[in-house]
């Protein structure tokens, strides 16, 4: 028995010798354990700018706001989500009868927007601009729409020189897919203004509001800050200096929050 365990170790000896894959090297291969919500994990960044994004289920307006405003919403199963924004559904429909009052809200557009966000067989619509608008007037916050398709930005409200430092930013993806944040869940307020410049420098589109005069004032207002619209425009219209004016008094507000 001992001669024949020792045959079969100098066999093994010797077809290790003659092996031509004997000084090869295998990759090592690191192996993981996920949870499913990834919790205490640093998502990759994979949007333009460093911010990190995170699934929203269910997508939309609505669930943005429960992901960030409720524990038991953000710590849920796929029907605890749903129970919990069937009813927030409802108490936001009467909110909207009872609150938003006067032309500048269309509060039948504002509904039929807020009852698309209950259908769990059907992602709810991307484009939901004054559901987005009502949301952030009755709760108190304000948001940053990244479109990374088509290189686009959206404020909500529309117009970021009505932002202010009271209330939280929030950032998200078109259609509120999902919801966008610095490393540790840091506001997307936090250097703002510098991020969307850099995003243009790369050939973004933002939407600034536009400002409202006379050329005439809008050239003195130019002067006296001592700036211009730029070497590429010889001869800017009236157009011209209001979106340069919108885009400068946006980007001054935006600039208000903490770097």
């Amino acid at each position: 028995m001992e001669s024949h365990g020792l045959t079969v170790v100098k066999l093994l000896q010797k077809y290790v010798k003659e092996n031509p894959h004997r000084s090869s090297t295998v990759i090592p291969i690191e192996i993981c354990s996920v949870t499913d919500t990834q919790e205490g994990v640093d998502a990759p960044a994979t949007v333009a700018g460093g911010w990190i994004p995170t699934p929203l289920e269910p997508p939309g307006p609505l669930g943005l706001w429960l992901w960030k405003t409720d524990p038991e919403f953000r710590a849920g199963t796929p029907p605890i989500r749903r129970t919990i924004l069937r009813d927030a559904i409802l108490k936001i429909n009467e909110r909207v009868e009872n609150e938003l009052r006067g032309v500048k809200w269309h509060r039948k557009k504002v509904i039929e927007q807020l009852a698309t966000q209950q259908t769990s067989a059907v992602s709810p619509p991307m484009d939901t601009p004054d559901l987005d608008v009502a949301l952030c007037e009755l709760y108190g916050y304000q948001k940053i729409v990244l479109d990374e398709a088509n290189k686009k930005i959206e404020f909500f409200p529309q117009d970021p020189r009505t932002w202010s430092t009271e209330f939280p930013v929030w950032g998200c993806t078109h259609g509120s897919r999902a919801v966008l944040h610095r490393r540790g869940e840091e506001s997307v307020g936090a250097g703002l203004a510098d991020w969307i410049s850099d995003r243009e420098k790369d050939g973004w589109k933002v939407a600034w509001p536009v400002h409202d005069g006379t050329l005439e004032a809008m050239k003195k207002i130019m002067s006296e800050r001592g700036t211009s619209l730029g070497p590429r425009l010889e001869k800017p219209k009236k157009a011209d200096y209001a979106v340069g004016l919108g885009r400068a008094d946006g980007l001054r507000a935006l600039a208000k929050f903490s770097a």
